[in-house]
């Protein structure tokens, strides 16, 4: 299993956001910082099966809707993966 931790302490930005979404996650370098291209990285490309996401709380009010549609997306990958008895799970830790 690969876990890795993606620590949103303290970002400030869209962009800040998807780089360390594309670090974290070990996205490929054409990451599109979309969330199409989330979804696809995280189902596709990316090698991580486990994420522990911190810093949510220091997160400005501006981004929830952005953590609203990103753990919809993690859950959307959920599923897609146990469809192919493949395991990718993820907990907030704040």
């Amino acid at each position: 299993m690969v876990r890795t931790v993606l620590d949103l302490t303290g970002c400030k930005t869209w962009d800040d956001m998807h780089e360390r979404f594309k670090v974290a996650l070990h996205f490929p370098d054409y990451y599109g910082c979309n969330w199409d291209a989330f979804y696809d990285s995280l189902s596709g490309y990316s090698d991580v099966n486990f994420i522990e996401i911190r810093g949510e709380h220091t997160l400005s009010p501006e981004f929830t809707d952005s953590m609203k549609m990103m753990h919809r997306i993690l859950d959307d990958v959920k599923v897609y993966f146990a469809k192919y008895a493949e395991e990718f799970d993820y907990v907030i830790v704040d």
